[in-house]
């Protein structure tokens, strides 16, 4: 059985393959090897994201969420129009209950409890320590 390290390994030189053949355009058949490189290219990339552990930077680019305040007008002239304000998640959009409706005094909650996401550093740390036992139990 391969190891994580050989796998790795085995991608990136997939991946560098690939890179060559496209840059080169050695062999290049109308179309028809382009396609097969890249699609090569984009398996090696595929397979190297799932393989390799996740970084604290990736957390919190993708995972990340903020309170944020809204205040909007929302309605049709027709139908009227109402302000609403509030605490919402960035990532879900979801609106936290009037308890929260203080502008000043953002929301002490670590993670959205709709969608999960990490709003503090401390909840993102959090969430890294989870995903470094899952890897190092994988391992």
């Amino acid at each position: 059985m391969m190891t994580r390290e050989e796998a790795i390994a085995l991608f990136e030189k997939q991946l560098t393959a690939a890179q060559v053949v496209l840059d080169s355009g050695f062999g290049s058949n109308p179309g028809e090897n382009d396609f097969l490189y890249r699609r090569r290219k984009e398996m090696a990339e595929i397979a190297l994201s799932a393989l390799r552990p996740v970084s604290r930077e990736r957390v919190g680019k993708v995972w990340r969420g903020e309170w944020e305040w809204y205040d909007e007008e929302v309605g049709s002239p027709l139908e009227g129009i109402e302000r609403e304000w509030g605490w919402r998640c960035s990532k879900c959009k979801v609106v936290l209950p009037d308890d929260f409706d203080d502008p000043d005094n953002p929301p002490a909650m670590r993670f959205c409890q709709w969608c999960g996401a990490p709003m503090t550093d401390e909840a993102v740390e959090m969430v890294m320590e989870r995903l470094e036992a899952l890897y190092d139990n994988r391992t």
